[in-house]
Order: structure tokens, then sequence, then C-alpha cells
């Protein structure tokens, strides 16, 4: 009995949760401040394009391309299994 009264204060606690957090999310009050923070950090960011330094491009021919296929492939132990079929 005492196990199915904790359950209840469990689930109606949750939804109770949910309910107020939704309120919250949805009201008015806090989509308006959600806009005038994006708004503000919109300006900040603009101001601050002018000051990223711009930097040389040092990673031509930085890669070096093997073949590493063709060495799998002599490495490679093959398996005997279909000539023990055929024997």
């Amino acid at each position: 009995m005492l196990n199915k009264i904790i359950n209840i204060f469990y689930i109606v606690a949750f939804f109770i949760f949910i309910f107020l957090l939704t309120n919250f999310y949805f009201s008015d009050k806090n989509i308006s401040k959600t806009n005038k923070l994006r708004s503000f950090y919109l300006s900040s960011l603009v101001g601050s394009e002018i000051n990223v330094p711009l930097l040389k491009n040092d990673t031509k021919n930085i890669v070096e391309y093997k073949n590493d296929i063709e060495v799998y492939k002599k490495k490679k132990k093959y398996n005997l299994f279909w000539d023990l079929i055929e024997k």
C-alpha cells in the first residue's frame, strides 16, 4: 500500500514538473527575454567581425597519399577454404 502511494506521488510530481516547465518555457516573459538576448548577441557579433585577423593558409601539400591498398593485398593471407572443398 505504501509503495503505491509513493509511486503515485512520483507520477504526480513528474507531471507537475512537466507542466511548470512548459508553462515557463512558452510564457511571454521568457520569449521576450530570449529575443532580447539573441538581438544583443547579434549586435555584439557584428562589431567584432572586423577585429578578426586573417591567417595565412599553410596547409598546401601537407597530405601524403599512399597506396596502402596494394600493400594490404600483398600482405593478405588467403583462405584455402575453397581449395579444400574442391578436393
